[in-house]
């Protein structure tokens, strides 16, 4: 039946029509996920080429607590992003400061701010929620013993991290 459904479709669907929602598509957008020390936090869709500054906008601004200079604001935006706003308190007690790290290190742009679990060291690590001292050090042993990790759901083999916690973190990290 499907070879049937498939025979028929391909010639209503070809042509302008199919070729429509690809033209419609030109205006490309990037979405962008944008919180802590913002007033509006929250998924905001910009036109391709947005920076940070754009979508800072967008969500309202700083909060009085923001650490509003250590963003590098004009960075342009990706797409499935997440920029993340550290109150100064954070900064000073050594959080968040991973979250739109040098390119070297466990995050940066393209990654949308996400842990980079095969490069982060251990206190960028423990800025991923739910991940203490002792976790940060068996995912380091782990990625050093094997090799590092393949797929981030192989965090899942690290003891303490199973489905539950995997949940709450998975948007927090990626493998490269």
């Amino acid at each position: 039946e499907e070879a049937a459904v498939t025979d028929k479709k391909p010639p209503e669907t070809s042509g302008e029509k199919e070729d429509k929602p690809a033209e419609e598509e030109a205006p490309l957008t990037v979405t962008v996920y944008v919180c802590g020390e913002v007033l509006r936090p929250g998924v905001y869709e910009l036109s391709e080429g947005a920076r940070i500054v754009d979508v800072l906008m967008a969500a309202g601004g700083f909060t009085s607590a923001a650490a509003d200079d250590y963003l590098n604001q004009a960075q342009m935006l990706t797409d499935g992003g997440k920029v993340y706003v550290p109150s100064r308190q954070e900064l000073r007690e050594g959080e968040g400061l991973s979250v739109f790290a040098d390119e070297n290190t466990a995050s940066d742009a393209s990654d949308g701010g996400l842990i980079n679990i095969n490069k982060a060291d251990k206190t960028q690590l423990m800025t991923i929620s739910g991940v203490g001292e002792a976790k940060a050090e068996k995912i380091i042993a782990y990625r050093e013993e094997f090799g590092g990790f393949k797929a981030i759901e192989d965090i899942m083999n690290i003891p303490g991290i199973k489905e539950g916690m995997f949940s709450k973190i998975k948007d927090q990290i990626c493998v490269k």
